[in-house]
């Protein structure tokens, strides 16, 4: 039987304080050396690993050094991607306003026209900065919507890493991911792979359960019965992600996801956690070398039990 496959994608961005909204100027980037720092023993222990990089990254000059080392030592196992992030990526249209609202945050939620213009100028700037064309897509904030596929076929794009299983965002005026699972699919010629996320319990069938179907844990939500089931057997949701997560619990969703047959997971997190007060998750000194612990400690188990891959050799 054959290794599951795994990939890696960074969300690789600049920092902003995700509490405070959405802002045109705010495209600071200062965390080049300590996501190099970070991205070292991952590329040791024979990571494949995809920066999905968004307008500000690669306009910055940490992120022109970062491509340059990534470039010049690990090229086999680097692929660039792109991450729209509408509100940092140009062209703008908002009347000289710096604030953008939640619902522009969502590339999806853009004209047709709108999201086709910013991700072609994301696109060929990747490929000016690069010299290769991006083929992978990850949607800002996983923001893909009606016109997304279309748009990432017409611009030569084979892969969509957007989708988050059991994940509803509408209640931010963003997609609706909450009737899907891990596996994954092909839609407008695009193949979409979910970022890995899902149940984990004291139970490993009902873990593997749960993840088989978004209608079975509706089902036990339903009623006081369901939810008192649900929290004496330890469910909760996990990522395939060090952002929140520990190494024993990456696994476990692993071993499940693995057993449901599922086809190709994904870990994630974003480049600014390998910086110290860069996401909520690296607020503290503790809380960074926590995931930057976790993070080894995940991947050393996950490489030896899957085939580490990059999404431009899958298709």
């Amino acid at each position: 039987m054959s290794k599951p496959r795994l990939s890696i994608v960074i969300h690789t961005e600049e920092e902003f304080d995700w509490a405070a909204g959405f802002y045109q100027s705010n495209t600071q980037v200062k965390h080049g050396h300590d996501l190099l720092q970070m991205c070292q023993p991952m590329l040791a222990l024979g990571c494949g690993i995809t920066l999905a990089m968004d307008w500000a990254f690669i306009c910055s000059e940490q992120g022109l050094e970062i491509i340059q080392e990534m470039q010049g030592k690990y090229a086999p196992q680097i692929e660039f991607a792109s991450h729209l992030h509408p509100w940092v990526n140009p062209p703008f249209d908002n009347d000289g306003q710096d604030k953008v609202e939640e619902f522009l945050s969502y590339p999806g939620n853009l004209t047709e026209t709108q999201e086709r213009e910013k991700l072609k100028l994301l696109t060929e700037k990747i490929q000016e900065i690069t010299g290769t064309r991006p083929t992978t897509y990850l949607a800002g904030r996983y923001g893909v919507g009606k016109n997304t596929y279309k748009i990432l076929k017409e611009l030569g794009y084979k892969v969509d890493v957007s989708t988050s299983p059991f994940s509803d965002f509408s209640r931010q005026q963003g997609p609706d991911f909450s009737a899907f699972t891990n596996q994954p699919f092909t839609t407008e010629g695009i193949h979409c792979i979910a970022h890995s996320r899902g149940y984990i319990s004291h139970v490993n069938a009902l873990s593997d359960w749960l993840n088989s179907d978004p209608q079975h844990i509706e089902k036990l939500n339903q009623n006081m019965l369901g939810k008192l089931f649900l929290k004496c057997l330890g469910v909760m949701i996990v990522r395939l992600s060090p952002e929140g997560f520990s190494a024993k619990q990456i696994c476990q969703l692993r071993d499940s996801l693995v057993r449901i047959n599922t086809e190709h997971l994904v870990y994630s997190f974003h480049s600014a956690s390998s910086l110290l007060g860069g996401t909520p998750y690296s607020d503290t000194s503790a809380n960074r070398a926590y995931l930057q612990q976790e993070n080894i400690r995940a991947l050393a188990t996950l490489t030896q039990t899957t085939q580490s891959v990059l999404f431009r050799d899958c298709f």
